[in-house]
């Protein structure tokens, strides 16, 4: 008689401890309560004062992908009922809420995110911009953040900086926050006026087409409605190559320049952190060459740059000193 091929025990035992994995993951993913992350997530948020709305959140491979994320930081305080709406995590609800309470949105078409052991945190990589934003988050005895910018398209932010601006932009964000002292003995949150780490950002083939009518970089009484009643000109901006090194929140200007043939502005000085961004104070000397036709462009703008004194290393630069801070600067020229 034939002799009957037994499976071995070790393969049998293997192979339900494989099924019993798989079916755990898969039923965790599936019972997982996305109704209640979008709501944490939102509420996270608020707190940092910006709204996040996920339309959906779907298991992903050791992860989870949300699709139609909508990142925005609202002009001024926001109702009860809208935060009520924003932190029931129901998609739906959040939806109705408009740009004039809650801001102009930064749109992320897809996102998927994945938890990371070694360091403990988060690892995510989105498509946003026109093109790919990458990173990790993690957050022990200190806070890490990492950001990887790859080709994205300015002309997709005209909503919120009010510039219709094309040509490709990449870089890159490393910073390392250290905790305020807590209460008890436990750590405090993340100070980013003390974070150490660098900026670096590169763009290419920049062409300024104008300002966005509507926005408040056109709207009457601005800055810039004031020096261009008719819109901003089209200006070819060129290439942007820009590097900034922090130590203890202290920003050192490594490498900032950015122009082509027409235009160059060069810069260099300190970027002193804060605890909110807006707050950032520069302290940076500017200079400026703008060739003649590009002068007669800007008009009553390039008029003004001859109030500005020449540079005394080279005369074909006009030099002046941005201060104040990110949220309100200031720009005058250099004594």
């Amino acid at each position: 008689m034939p002799t009957q091929n037994k499976t071995a025990r070790w393969k049998i035992v293997l192979g339900y401890t494989a099924f019993t994995v798989f079916a755990l993951v898969a039923c965790f993913f599936i019972t997982f309560p996305y109704s209640t992350l979008r709501a944490r997530i939102a509420t996270e948020a608020l707190k940092t004062g910006l709204v996040v709305r996920i339309d959906t959140l779907r298991p992903g491979f050791i992860g989870v992908v949300a699709k139609g994320v909508r990142l925005s930081q609202p002009p001024g305080p926001l109702s009860a009922e809208t935060t009520a709406a924003l932190t029931s995590g129901d998609p739906d609800t959040a939806r109705m809420l408009g740009p004039a309470e809650l801001g102009e949105a930064l749109v992320v078409d897809s996102l998927f995110v994945r938890p990371t052991l070694f360091p403990l945190g988060v690892k995510f990589q989105a498509s946003a911009l026109g093109g790919e934003i990458s990173g990790m988050f993690s957050q022990a005895k200190e806070q890490y953040i990492g950001l990887q910018l790859d080709k994205l398209d300015p002309s997709t932010l005209k909503g919120l900086t009010g510039l219709d601006l094309e040509g490709r932009l990449s870089g890159s964000l490393k910073l390392t926050l250290p905790r305020q002292p807590g209460v008890g003995g436990k750590p405090g949150a993340p100070d980013l006026s003390q974070a150490d780490g660098e900026l670096s950002l590169e763009g290419q083939n920049l062409l300024l087409k104008g300002s966005v009518e509507g926005s408040g970089v056109a709207d009457k009484g601005s800055p810039i409605a004031l020096l261009f009643p008719g819109g901003l000109p089209r200006v070819p901006v060129g290439e942007l190559q820009a590097l900034i090194k922090f130590e203890k929140g202290q920003g050192t200007v490594e490498t900032l320049r950015l122009g082509g043939d027409q235009l160059e502005i060069v810069g260099s000085g300190t970027l002193k952190l804060k605890q909110r961004l807006q707050y950032a104070e520069p302290l940076m000397d500017i200079k400026i060459r703008v060739e003649p036709e590009l002068v007669k462009e800007l008009g009553t703008a390039g008029l003004g740059l001859s109030i500005l004194p020449p540079d005394k290393e080279d005369p074909k630069f006009r030099v002046g000193r941005l201060s104040g801070s990110l949220g309100r600067p200031s720009f005058l020229g250099k004594r």
